[in-house]
């Protein structure tokens, strides 16, 4: 147990993707001139399932959580952190020995509540180096906007706004990074990019496994739309705004189905077989990557009640971080 620390490091366990060890080794081994600690939730049911890690780094806090799901590890994390600052980040990336440093620096200089590292991308193959570049146009796009874009590769963040924000809603999977931001937003907070503070962020190096989480996400996305009040929602897409007729016709909305799943087989097919120039391959990486999110916007709707639950009520914007204030 690291006394009083500073910043409190939390990394779930899940989707490591080969890179645990050295993840957890770079974020125990930091340069950094303040305590830290890191703390590693995991849907591991014990020590045991994991020993080969738990025994090379005793000096992590391990969470076993069975059941739960990478965004509610990441809530457990850091209701367990004890630092003024939780940084969040994956089990696939790896910092630079002065990660942590440079972030905590930013947040000192800055006097911003909280920051992102920035990100290059390990990337054995074309689609993991394509996955690193639509990641990278999207973040600069927001981040040139002035939103509010949580990347759980690695942001740092005042523990206080984490609890008073409420952390991530959970139930929405991976689109809770959105909704925490859009949270963030509505209460005044800016957020600061730490280009000096770096991670290697191991990417998908396969469409199979990109395309689930993909069509979660838009399930997720989906969800939102239906259960969080309106002046608290993100995004209104197409599907969901056609969702009446689509669920009125039965027919028409499996043919939708059918029609998005031989489109991404045929955008599969072409990534990785065909002879494309390296733009063409792109854009069609693309196509696919949105093709798989209006996939899962599709599955929610017809998988969706005919009776509307009850709209869950968005906790509150924290006083404490009112615009005004």
């Amino acid at each position: 147990m690291i006394e009083s620390p500073v910043i409190s490091v939390v990394i779930p366990l899940p989707d490591d993707r080969g890179y645990a060890f050295d993840c957890l080794k770079g974020f125990t081994r930091q340069t950094l001139n303040v305590a830290h600690e890191v703390i590693v939730p995991t849907d591991a049911e014990s020590a045991s399932e994991i020993a080969w890690l738990v025994d090379e780094f005793p000096q992590v806090q391990w969470i076993y959580r069975p059941g739960l799901k990478m965004n509610a590890l990441y809530n457990v994390g850091a209701a367990a952190a004890q630092g003024e600052y939780v940084y969040i980040t994956e089990s696939h990336c790896i910092p630079r020995n002065d990660c942590l440093q440079q972030v905590y620096e930013f947040i000192q200089e800055s006097g911003l509540p909280v920051a992102c590292s920035s990100s290059d991308g390990i990337n054995p193959n074309v689609i993991a180096k394509y996955e690193q570049r639509i990641f990278e146009e999207d973040f600069h796009r927001w981040m040139g906007a002035k939103k509010c874009k949580i990347a759980i590769r690695g942001t740092l963040i005042e523990r206080r706004l984490w609890e008073e924000i409420g952390g991530f809603q959970a139930e929405f999977g991976h689109f809770s990074e959105m909704l925490i931001g859009r949270q963030m937003e509505a209460v005044g907070v800016q957020i600061g990019f730490a280009k000096n503070s770096k991670v290697s962020h191991g990417n998908q190096v396969s469409l199979a496994p990109l395309s689930e989480e993909l069509i979660a996400y838009g399930e997720d996305e989906c969800r939102s739309c239906q259960l969080i009040p309106a002046d608290m929602r993100i995004a209104d897409t197409k599907e969901w705004s056609d969702r009446k007729r689509l669920q009125e016709n039965t027919a028409w909305l499996r043919f939708r189905q059918s029609k998005e799943a031989i489109r991404q087989w045929a955008r599969a097919f072409a990534i990785n077989y065909l002879p494309l120039p390296s733009e063409w391959r792109y854009r069609l990486f693309c196509r696919y990557w949105q093709g798989a999110i209006r996939q899962g916007r599709l599955r929610y709707l017809a998988s969706m009640n005919s009776q509307q639950p009850a709209i869950e009520k968005v906790s509150a914007p924290p006083v404490v971080y009112q615009k005004a204030a």
